[in-house]
């Protein structure tokens, strides 16, 4: 299993990235932690995660970028997808 730590900051950088991810043979995930510290999972591939990925990133405009802990965010995949997305990693 791949991983790669990601960082999206705006709306056109999670279609760009779903836009990616849907290409993809093998099944892809986005992976993170709350505000809580609670585990969350969403399909890389999925419009309707995008959508929730953007409504989350809305709530977090409203803190700093060190209040974000991003290195709780990693794309999961079978296939080494790195070249794929190296724009969105940290």
């Amino acid at each position: 299993m791949y991983r790669v730590y990601i960082e999206l900051n705006t709306d056109s950088e999670i279609e760009e990235f779903t836009e990616i991810c849907s290409k993809v043979h093998s099944e892809v995930t986005v992976r993170g932690k709350d505000e809580h510290g609670s585990e969350w999972m969403l399909s890389a591939k999925s419009l309707l995660c995008s959508l929730v990925m953007k409504a989350n990133l809305q709530r977090y405009r409203e803190h700093t970028a060190h209040e974000v802990d991003w290195n709780t965010i990693y794309v999961e995949c079978e296939e080494d997808i790195y070249n794929l997305i190296s724009k969105f990693a940290i």
